[in-house]
């Protein structure tokens, strides 16, 4: 799973228009429905950071390798 910032005008306008229709979902669920456990708030905010920067540079994000990256890290600390 990936994520992107949109290309032009219309794709923003239609990223908008699927979430205010409901079809939007949290970093959260799509964090849960990738590990099949709720996420941590420090996962979370790690991924939103993640896809932050890379909004900010134009580059798409594979959101299950940051996440798999996370995991890793956690358990090299534990």
């Amino acid at each position: 799973m990936t994520a992107r910032t949109p290309k032009d005008h219309e794709e923003h306008f239609r990223a908008l228009m699927a979430i205010l229709n409901g079809r939007g979902r949290s970093i959260a669920d799509v964090v849960e429905e990738l590990t099949g456990q709720v996420p941590s708030e420090e996962t979370v905010l790690a991924v939103k950071n993640r896809l932050e920067m890379a909004a900010e540079s134009g580059e798409q994000v594979d959101i299950a390798a940051v996440v798999k990256s996370l995991d890793e890290m956690a358990l090299k600390w534990a």
